[in-house]
């Protein structure tokens, strides 16, 4: 509290006095334009207009990132049709290692999701909160099996993270005030950088969690967070970018009406960093990622009796990510093309408190896409993957070869129909051998892998688009985690019968229906609305059990005239899965997840501009994931940016 009222004597004046320096520094500049002929680059690796992509595409862009009112990538991605978002701090996504993902069509661990075009997966998880979004430029989501351009991971599908770059000399400052969050950014911008720091501070959360018949409170602490970004061209066609995020005192306490902790309470120092190396010859059509990208997680328990020490190993973990990725585009004809690329890659697992608990894998991929076009109307994409994963003291080699093909048939110049199968497959959590004591090889472990369908049509014109997809999926080995005496297995000497191991659960099936529409009516209104219909089911122990909401709706509206904007906009998921807790010995479906955000900003000039976001205005109690743990209430914003 004393560090947030602090932040805000800091922030109040230059709230009021910034306008000033604004007006007195700023340099014009032209206003965004919104466009709905977008251009996607994750699909097929190369530019592409979304009309001409054989895959079920949808793209966030800054200005809906700014008009929405989003603070993380998780919420961008958690209001988005086809995605689920598993998370445990009400849209910044980890709590340590209890970390935070998102799923496409149901399926857990089975999302790749990349920045700039480099996988940052960490141990299966592909956790979004190390990216700030104050840096992201446009989102990209591809549904459906990509893995013969992207390898192992993107069985349901790929986001791509694409970031912002230099351009027009500026530097930026904001600040942020709020009932939860408070804090502040200032951005520099030239013609071959961009450099961004920040600071955010979020309040303590009471009643975090659905009591029930707990006899304590769950608490969230509160913490704060650094967030840096950095983006240099060096030359024309090579970029590094780099990202560091760190997140100081996430965690959990347990008291009861009296502040007595009764129950073992936790917090987590959380740091991530990102760098990248891009070269892209738009000239020759080579483009090439060198990426690393680390996570270290260090976490305390706070025990009943007031002692304090370092949680457990895996919670006390550095995950890292080598990665090499190679695309060269040939043209063969007026008619023909090819790509030819090869990944490499090596995943990292250690124990800080063992080291001895440390654990490699390395891959190898080389892929190839041949795209012809039979006519002006019709197109085909014929592609194959070999991945070759090198075997450890936990999992055996893997070789797998993962074909795809897609076509497209132009009905006429704004109307697309498609079609997209492709081959999936992911390896076992890398640090799976030591979830089990690490004792001995889990050869029974196997990968997940199976195939998917879908089947679209998509409709663009200049002031609306219509996009409808249909699906169909199914893998084999579903990845799951549970706890040994669950399973009725004894565990090794000295491991806790509670202590979860990986499994294969069995198969994973969904079939669907998705649909997003968007309509612009001249320059003032704007909406969006889109809905899911699905049945995402896995076999447990021999029956079908369901894995996420069968259905989500999403819905907006956005007014903007002369100096203002406004945008209203609603989330709704609904027969949801069970939670993981029973209730008089059975276990229940988990609420529905209504969620109505708003945005009302005032710019007074092309350099200042004060946006107020109000978050959950039902004031409902959203369950965020299968524990039960809550998102916040009702809460709000407000934003000062200031461009000299």
């Amino acid at each position: 509290m004393l560090k947030q009222k602090l932040m805000s004597s800091l922030f109040l004046p230059f709230l009021f006095t910034g306008g000033l320096i604004c007006q007195a520094k700023a340099v014009d500049e032209g206003l965004d334009e919104y466009t709905l002929d977008t251009i996607v680059v994750t699909a097929q690796r190369t530019e592409t207009r979304d009309l001409d992509t054989p895959a079920t595409t949808t793209v966030i862009t800054a200005k809906d990132i700014e008009n929405r009112g989003y603070l993380s990538v998780f919420d961008a991605l958690d209001q988005t049709v086809g995605i689920t978002s598993y998370n445990y701090s009400s849209g910044q996504g980890d709590n340590g290692s209890s970390t935070g993902r998102v799923y496409i069509r149901g399926l857990d661990k089975g999302t790749l999701i990349l920045v700039n075009g480099a996988p940052v997966n960490l141990n299966n998880y592909n956790s979004p909160a190390g990216i700030p979004i104050s840096a992201v430029e446009r989102i990209e989501i591809v549904k459906g099996s990509n893995s013969v351009l992207y390898g192992s991971e993107a069985m349901g599908g790929v986001v791509n993270i694409i970031t912002k770059q230099g351009g027009r000399t500026k530097n930026t400052a904001s600040v942020t005030l709020g009932d939860v969050n408070t804090g502040g950014e200032f951005t520099s911008q030239g013609d071959k950088y961009l450099v961004s720091v920040g600071r955010e501070y979020f309040s303590t959360f009471h009643d975090s969690q659905i009591r029930y018949n707990n006899p304590y409170e769950t608490i969230r602490k509160k913490f704060h967070k650094d967030n840096w970004f950095a983006s240099v061209n060096f030359a024309s066609n090579l970029t590094m970018n780099y990202m560091h995020t760190k997140t100081y005192g996430t965690g959990m306490e347990y008291l009861d009406e009296k502040g007595r902790r009764k129950k073992t309470g936790y917090q987590y120092d959380d740091k991530r960093d990102h760098v990248a190396l891009i070269y892209d010859d738009k000239a020759h059509n080579l483009k090439s990622n060198l990426s690393y990208h680390r996570r270290r997680i260090d976490g305390q328990q706070f025990l009943t009796n007031g002692k304090v020490s370092r949680s457990g190993a895996s919670s006390n973990i550095i995950l890292s990510r080598l990665n090499f990725d190679t695309t060269k585009q040939w043209k063969l004809s007026d008619q023909g093309s090819l790509i030819t690329g090869l990944t490499a890659d090596r995943e990292k697992y250690e124990e800080i408190v063992n080291r001895a608990h440390a654990i490699t894998r390395d891959s190898l991929g080389l892929y190839t896409s041949y795209s012809h076009e039979f006519s002006d109307k019709f197109s085909v994409v014929l592609g194959l993957r070999a991945q070759f994963v090198k075997g450890n003291k936990a999992d055996s080699a893997k070789n797998a070869y993962l074909p795809q093909l897609q076509t497209l048939y132009k009905i006429d110049e704004q109307t697309s129909w498609y079609t997209n199968i492709g081959k999936s497959f992911e390896m076992p959590a890398i640090n799976s051998l030591y979830s089990m004591g690490g004792t001995a090889r889990n050869d029974n472990l196997k990968p997940q892998e199976g195939w998917s369908y879908e089947t679209g049509i998509k409709r663009v014109t200049d002031t609306s688009t219509f996009k409808a997809a249909v699906f169909t999926m199914k893998m084999d080995n579903k990845f799951a985690w549970r706890k040994y005496k669950d399973l009725g297995l004894i565990p090794p000497i000295g491991i806790d019968p509670d202590n979860y191991i990986q499994v294969n659960l069995g198969e994973f099936r969904n079939t669907g229906l998705e649909v997003e529409y968007t309509k612009r009516l001249g320059d003032r209104w704007h909406y969006n609305a889109g809905f899911t219909v699905q049945n995402p089911e896995a076999k447990d122990a021999g029956v079908w059990v369901q894995e996420s909401s069968r259905w989500q709706m999403t819905t907006g509206v956005q007014y903007g005239i002369g100096k203002f904007h406004s945008s209203l906009n609603l989330f709704w998921a609904g027969d949801r899965e069970d939670a993981s807790k029973k209730i008089a010995g059975k276990y229940h479906p988990m609420r529905d997840k209504v969620d109505l955000n708003a945005v009302l900003s005032y710019t007074p000039d092309q350099h200042s501009s004060f946006k107020l976001n109000f978050y959950n205005l039902l004031n409902r109690d959203n369950v965020i994931n299968v524990s039960e743990n809550l998102a916040r209430p009702f809460n709000w914003s407000m934003t000062y940016t200031c461009t000299f």
